[in-house]
């Protein structure tokens, strides 16, 4: 599949685009959108993070570059170490995405992977022979994935682009997965409803979203009222401020972190039109646990702090399906 057959103006109901090497144009609308050090920028023209929300943009593109730059110094047989380490990782986790997604089920798939972060996630499924696609709203995001995979031998076509707004054609995606990012946008719903309108027929969606009722956000709320916190508004902006902080970078703080229960996350998904719609809870790992999971890194054998405790850890995985 050559996926700039696929792309489609997000500026005017999905029009396909033409495309060149310097940048691509809607004939319809009028609207261009360039490219970027190979990465094409696919925001729609009145995009927010462009103009009053451009600090929400810098917050995760000064954080990408803090975690992920050593990883593009690496060299192929280190960038596919870090993978097959990535991969067990989420494996001895229980993650949906290890457990539930192999070369075998996606392999020669078109995969749309929806906040590709730093890169990890595309390595992984990039490895599993899939056309992989990855967005992010983040241009370090998007920049670094498509340069990790590159050197790690595989193929990958990135774009910057908002999950409300996906510059690909109806029906034209046959996997899509985006796990740990659409609480972070503003319009989580409208993000679900792009999702199910560029997913094929019979195609399969996984969706990970923050658990309200987990170890991990009971205490983050707990912090937060004892800190005087008690509307919700007050609430919700001190989680904002309060997490995320592997992605920190000098004064940046993070502008949006949602969390759900297993009722509202599958509410959502069922508005936007989803059927077959399975939801399960990650395991919660010892070392992973507020506090005490530093605590047991220190003190405790490294095997003692992988054991599992009960499928109440921080993510909500859905799995579904398209009509």
């Amino acid at each position: 599949m050559n996926v700039y057959k696929i792309l489609a103006c997000p500026a005017c109901q999905y029009s396909p685009l033409e495309t060149n090497e310097e940048n691509h144009s809607c004939p319809s609308c009028g609207a261009t959108y360039p490219v970027r050090d190979g990465v094409p920028v696919l925001l729609r023209p009145d995009s927010r993070i462009v103009d009053e929300e451009a600090s929400r943009a810098e917050f995760w593109d000064a954080g990408w570059d803090k975690r992920n730059r050593s990883l593009l110094e690496l060299d192929q047989d280190g960038i596919l170490e870090e993978r097959s380490n990535y991969l067990a990782s989420l494996t001895n986790a229980g993650y949906p995405s290890a457990m539930d997604l192999s070369e075998q089920n996606v392999g020669g798939k078109s995969f749309l992977n929806i906040g590709c972060g730093g890169g990890y996630e595309g390595l992984l499924f990039a490895g599993y022979g899939t056309r992989y696609i990855g967005v992010d709203f983040s241009y370090n995001a998007v920049r670094f994935t498509k340069q990790l995979i590159i050197n790690a031998g595989l193929k990958a076509d990135t774009f910057q682009c908002e999950a409300e707004a996906l510059p690909f054609q109806d029906a034209s995606i046959d996997v899509i997965y985006s796990s740990g990012v659409l609480h972070h946008t503003p319009n989580t719903e409208d993000a679900l409803k792009e999702v199910l309108r560029v997913l094929k027929p019979g195609g399969k969606a996984m969706i990970g979203l923050y658990a309200t009722y987990s170890p991990m956000f009971m205490w983050y709320r707990l912090h937060a009222l004892l800190r005087g916190n008690w509307t919700k508004k007050s609430m919700d902006d001190w989680m904002n401020a309060n997490t995320e902080g592997e992605w920190q970078t000098e004064d940046r703080a993070n502008q949006w972190t949602k969390t759900y229960s297993k009722p509202e996350f599958t509410g959502m998904m069922k508005r936007a039109g989803f059927s077959n719609v399975r939801i399960q809870q990650v395991p919660q790992l010892l070392e992973s646990l507020p506090t005490l999971g530093k605590l047991a890194r220190a003190l405790l054998p490294g095997s003692i702090g992988k054991i599992k405790l009960g499928c109440v850890g921080p993510m909500l995985i859905v799995t579904c399906t398209r009509k």
